[in-house]
């Protein structure tokens, strides 16, 4: 359940025939689109205790991707450039002609390959944790294997059968600080895990991205091409992406910006959302020439 629900509202739309769960909060300032991450994530999850906060300021808007949440799961291949084309009709459909994107995990690599392919529709972005920092993943050849190995089908289904597992895996591969994961968090993830179709959309995704050399979308080489307004937040205990691919980014982003969230892993807007939102609203709000 999103936290100040009376201020956010849901609402489905069509776009290209996939029937996709949005939520929505505030009725002023410039449009921010929120996307989360990969796995069993929503925007739900990812973005419970941020919609609510940034609506103060901004018009804010979280889907469910394709694949996710609420949303359709069809059966189809979940690419880096379907996400990319999906994020594009679903800002035409919203008539917004351009908006600050905050992508988390896959998220991130969503929104830096928009940014690249449509420069003028991205007013600022911001990257948390991101898919793309990286041409390759760590311990690729490993991953390569594992992604297309029956394991990783298998691992979602005993996954849902077991909440301790769960809560072990969230608090070693997404929270540093094991006292910041609560009850609450662990039940809607077992939930979302115990559906039939856990894990279908990023195993898909995987299965189209990594190829046994490097990642087959590399949005790393292309660093020196983004000229929007550039946020990098990163919990700098991160293992699926270990920090020096942030700074990396960093580096190579021109005039961008890093905020590094000590102790945090791969989900700081959840461990430490007050300290996350306060940095993303004062990005959003400054001025650019």
């Amino acid at each position: 359940m999103l936290s100040n629900s009376s201020q956010i509202n849901s609402f489905e739309l069509n776009i290209n025939k996939i029937i996709v769960r949005c939520y929505t909060a505030g009725e002023t300032g410039s449009p921010v689109i929120l996307l989360h991450g990969a796995g069993v994530d929503s925007a739900n999850i990812s973005w419970n205790e941020v919609i609510g906060p940034l609506s103060k300021t901004h018009r804010v808007f979280a889907p469910d991707l394709p694949g996710y949440g609420a949303s359709d799961k069809p059966d189809i291949e979940y690419s880096l450039s379907f996400y990319m084309d999906f994020l594009k009709q679903f800002m035409n459909t919203l008539n917004l002609n351009q908006a600050s994107l905050i992508g988390l995990s896959l998220g991130g690599g969503i929104s830096l390959g928009f940014a690249l392919e449509y420069p003028l529709r991205v007013d600022k972005l911001i990257l948390v944790d991101a898919w793309g920092l990286f041409n390759k993943l760590p311990f690729h050849r490993l991953s390569y294997w594992y992604t297309k190995s029956f394991f990783n089908e298998l691992s979602y289904k005993l996954s849902g059968k077991s909440r301790r597992f769960v809560k072990w895996t969230l608090l070693n591969s997404l929270f540093g600080n094991p006292n910041k994961l609560s009850e609450q968090l662990v039940d809607e993830v077992h939930e979302a895990l115990k559906a039939h179709d856990a894990g279908k959309a990023f195993i898909s995704f995987q299965r189209s991205e990594i190829t046994k050399t490097g990642l087959r979308t590399n949005l790393a080489g292309r660093f020196s091409e983004i000229k929007n307004p550039t946020l990098i937040v990163h919990g700098t205990d991160d293992m699926s992406v270990p920090v020096k691919y942030a700074k990396e980014a960093h580096d190579g982003i021109q005039g961008s910006e890093i905020y590094l969230m000590e102790g945090c892993k791969h989900w700081p807007q959840k461990e430490r959302p007050d300290e996350f939102t306060k940095v993303i609203t004062k990005f959003l709000l400054k001025e650019y020439s």
